[in-house]
């Protein structure tokens, strides 16, 4: 019988982790070059081919969180906002998104499964086409450049990916834990808040992230619908490109305070989202 040697098992696994950490070293690449950009110097910041060996500067942050570079306001006001609709958005989410994904699991529910189609294939909907109707009715409404007229059309647009995670959460949920509270008189509210909730904790997590990383990236909604007061970081970065060039030093640094945040919270969280989206993969 031919036995294999540890050796000889050992070099697929090393090439490929190999190749993993290549290409997350390329994929961090536009990344690092964006941060070094952001520490150079106004002037060393335009220079072609770039200059590597400089002394970092914060100037370029110091501009844009006061509103310098002739923008029309500071990029810490539009991070805020930025901030503000994200929260908003999720929490609007996941407060809707529970209580449906429950429902759709409920056995005499007969049309769940129809439904539940239905719903996904609402993600595929292309948000372009909602940007007319939307800023007509906002406009009839008086909620142009608020945070609510962001806030519902991005929790809209995320609802479906995160009634999906919950609802294929709950299902690899034991039914039976639910007919056992049912019989000890548990209500469908208390079976939802005090046994499925503290279960559903990590996809629910997983689900807020998806949903904040959507809301916080998006640009097409936040500058349709929004002028001054409720404009969002994605929006103010284009101002720093005009038609008497591009600031690179000051659009590199708002491109770093937007990826920041993302960043970090992945990173944080990392484990929270690996276990919410393989939760009920293996029984």
């Amino acid at each position: 019988m031919n036995q294999t040697t540890p050796g000889r098992s050992r070099h697929p696994r090393l090439i490929g982790r190999f190749l993993v950490w290549l290409w997350l070293l390329a994929s961090m690449v536009p990344l690092l070059f964006m941060l070094t950009t952001s520490l150079k110097p106004a002037g060393v910041a335009r220079q072609i081919p770039p200059t590597w060996f400089f002394r970092p500067t914060f100037d370029n942050y110091a501009q844009i969180l006061t509103g310098g570079n002739g923008t029309s306001a500071g990029f810490g006001r539009l991070l805020f906002n930025s901030a503000a609709v994200t929260l908003g958005a999720t929490a609007l989410t996941i407060a809707l998104a529970l209580p449906a994904a429950y429902a759709l699991t409920m056995r005499h529910f007969r049309a769940r499964r129809g439904l539940s189609s239905w719903i996904l294939s609402t993600y595929m909907f292309p948000p372009i086409v909602a940007v007319i109707p939307i800023f007509i009715y906002a406009g009839k409404l008086g909620v142009i450049d608020t945070y609510p007229v962001l806030i519902v059309p991005y929790a809209a647009f995320n609802l479906p990916i995160a009634v999906w995670i919950l609802r294929s959460s709950i299902h690899q949920i034991p039914y039976e834990i639910q007919e056992a509270a049912m019989v000890d008189g548990a209500s469908r509210a208390t079976i939802l808040r005090r046994i499925l909730w503290p279960l559903l904790i990590p996809s629910v997590a997983t689900a807020a992230i998806l949903s904040a990383i959507l809301s916080w990236n998006e640009f097409l909604f936040a500058l349709s619908l929004t002028r001054s007061a409720a404009k969002t970081s994605p929006v103010g970065v284009q101002e720093f490109t005009g038609m008497f060039g591009t600031q690179w030093g000051a659009l590199t640094a708002a491109g770093s305070l937007i990826v920041a945040p993302i960043l970090v919270m992945t990173l944080v969280l990392r484990r929270r989202i690996v276990s919410g989206l393989s939760f009920g993969a293996v029984k």
